[in-house]
């Protein structure tokens, strides 16, 4: 397990370095973004953090490792947990980054955008994951990124009614009272559906259509 995450770090490293820094440099943009009352910057990097894992097993089905992994002693389970394991990776630092660059507003932002924000960068970073990977084991990459291009367009149209509504869609997700409790609901619920998720890749590991 820990060579299978050893080697996603190196390609991580290697070849999509560039999709980390350039969601860095879009948060700082956000920084900018947040003062107007939109985190639209903040919420777009998110998604391409998510990204991650599915490039990461894009390169795998590429080079036929699944083939390669078939002679280690490791388990499907660890296998496709440690895609999920990046994942979790990628919600950790997007939220980490969103964090800090709310930290060079505070004070000029409210507290509910800035939780907000938050919350939807960590989900935005999951969402992505729970619906593809499992179809990216069953079906293959190139036709799982058919749906990757739909989700990231219903995400971006989502995102684009939140900033137009001007604050009223966020405030009733959002409410004055209670919105701590509803948020670590949601967040929980979330966790949920990514730990079924990746049991339905196990079960699906290897079937993907060649």
């Amino acid at each position: 397990m820990k060579g299978l995450l050893l080697k996603d770090a190196y390609q991580t490293w290697c070849y999509i370095r560039w999709i980390i820094l350039v969601s860095i440099a879009m948060m700082l943009v956000g920084v900018f973004c947040m003062k107007e009352g939109s985190n639209f910057f903040m919420q777009y990097s998110g998604i391409m953090l998510g990204m991650l894992p599915m490039t990461l097993l894009a390169y795998d089905q590429n080079s036929r490792f699944s083939a390669y992994c078939a002679a280690l002693p490791v388990t499907k389970e660890q296998i496709v947990g440690g895609k999920y394991l990046i994942g979790l990776c990628g919600m950790a630092l997007a939220s980490m980054a969103a964090l800090a660059a709310a930290q060079l507003l505070w004070g000029t932002v409210t507290v509910q955008l800035t939780v907000a924000t938050l919350f939807q960068v960590a989900m935005l970073t999951l969402l992505g994951n729970i619906i593809l990977l499992p179809l990216t084991y069953r079906f293959g990459y190139e036709k799982a990124k058919y749906v990757y291009y739909l989700c990231i367009g219903m995400l971006g149209g989502l995102m684009g009614i939140t900033v137009s509504s001007g604050g009223i869609l966020l405030n009733s997700i959002l409410p004055a009272q209670g919105s701590l409790l509803v948020l670590v609901a949601v967040l929980a619920a979330v966790l949920a559906l990514y730990a079924a998720s990746w049991r339905l890749s196990v079960a699906w590991y290897g079937k993907a259509e060649q």
